[in-house]
C-alpha cells in the first residue's frame, strides 16, 4: 500500500493544501495512508468510502476525516464518479494557534486531537445543504488565499481551518444531542419532519413524487403536506427545489460540469426550469454564478 507524505504536497512551504479533485474510470483512488489529517468534502458523486476496515455510503455534503496512519479509498469510482474538495494539514500546523488551556474546546471533537494524541476526529459528518454552503465558503476562501500568497496569506488559511474545524464540531454535537422536548401532540410530527427532510437531504438528485414520499413514510400525502408546511413554513417541493439548488452552486463553484450537466446531476429534467429557478432563488444564471466565482478566485 502507499504511503504518501505531506512534504510531496507541499507548494513553497504552505502549511495547509486545499485543492479539489475529480476521480472516476480514468483517474481511480487507489488505497493509500498518510502521514497527514486529510478531510475530504464530497461535492459530487456516490459509491462507498474505505476507511481501514470500515466502509461508508458517499453522498453529497459528507465530510470524512482520515488521521495519520490510517488507510483509505474509494474502491467503485470506476462505477461512479466523484467531485471532491480535499483539505491536508498536520498536527502541528494547528496546534501552536489553539490556547495552552482547551477548557471548553475540549467538548469540540474536531479540535480534542490536537490536545489528545489519541483521539481522533469524527469518521464521517453528513451536512445539509445550508451548512454545506457555509463549509464549502470556508474551503473556497482557504484555495483563493492559497492561490493568491500575498502577505500573511498562511496565516489567514490557519485561521480560516480553525473556524471550520470549530464549525464541524458545533454541527456534529448538535446532530449528536437529543432533541429538545415539544409539546406532546408535536413531538409525532417533528420527529417525522426531521425524517422526511434528511431523506430529501440524501435522495435530491432522484425522481420523487409527494405520493411516493407519502408511501414511504406511511402517510397520507394531504397529511405529509399540512404537517411538513406546519413545522418548516414551507412546502416540500419549495424545500427540494431550494437543497437541489444550493447542491448546484456547490457545483458550479468547484466543478466543470457543463450548466445542463449539473441540472441533470441535482434532480432537474428540465434545464430551461432549472435556468429560471436559479435565476430567480440566487439572483443570476448559473453560468453568470459561475462566472463570478471565477472572477473571485482570480481577484
Amino acid at each position: 500500500m502507499q504511503i504518501k507524505y505531506f512534504s510531496g504536497y507541499q507548494r513553497d512551504g504552505s502549511q495547509v493544501l486545499v485543492q479539489r479533485s475529480s476521480h472516476g474510470q480514468h483517474n481511480l483512488f487507489e488505497e493509500h495512508a498518510h502521514d497527514f489529517i486529510e478531510l475530504v468534502y464530497v461535492v459530487h458523486g456516490k459509491g462507498r468510502h474505505r476507511i481501514n476496515r470500515d466502509e461508508y455510503e458517499v453522498r453529497p455534503g459528507d465530510v470524512f476525516a482520515i488521521m495519520p496512519g490510517e488507510s483509505h479509498a474509494f474502491p467503485d469510482v470506476k462505477e461512479y464518479s466523484l467531485e471532491l474538495v480535499n483539505c491536508l494539514f498536520q498536527r502541528e500546523t494547528i496546534a501552536p494557534y489553539l490556547p495552552a488551556e482547551p477548557g471548553a474546546l475540549l467538548e469540540l471533537s474536531y479540535i480534542q486531537p490536537f490536545y489528545r494524541a489519541a483521539a481522533r476526529m469524527p469518521r464521517r459528518l453528513s451536512l445539509t445543504s445550508g451548512e454545506s454552503t457555509e463549509v464549502l465558503t470556508q474551503l473556497e476562501d482557504m484555495i483563493c488565499e492559497g492561490k493568491e500568497g500575498g502577505a500573511g496569506a498562511q496565516l489567514i488559511v490557519r485561521h480560516l481551518l480553525i473556524n471550520m474545524l470549530i464549525r464541524l464540531s458545533r454541527i456534529y454535537r448538535m446532530q449528536q444531542a437529543p432533541a429538545r422536548p415539544k409539546k406532546p401532540l408535536s413531538v409525532g410530527h417533528d420527529i417525522l419532519v426531521r425524517n422526511i427532510c434528511k431523506y430529501l437531504e440524501h435522495n435530491f438528485h432522484q425522481k420523487m413524487t409527494t405520493a411516493e414520499l407519502a408511501k414511504r413514510f406511511s402517510i397520507s400525502p394531504r397529511h405529509l403536506h399540512r404537517v411538513f408546511r406546519q413545522e418548516t413554513g414551507k412546502s416540500i417541493t419549495t424545500a427540494l427545489q431550494h437543497i437541489r439548488i444550493e447542491r448546484a452552486k456547490h457545483m458550479l463553484t468547484v466543478t466543470n460540469r457543463s450548466v445542463d450537466a449539473i441540472a441533470t446531476a441535482v434532480g432537474f429534467a428540465d434545464t430551461s426550469f432549472f435556468n429560471r429557478l436559479f435565476t430567480r432563488l440566487v439572483g443570476c444564471s448559473p453560468s453568470g454564478y459561475r462566472k463570478q466565482g471565477k472572477q473571485r478566485s482570480i481577484s
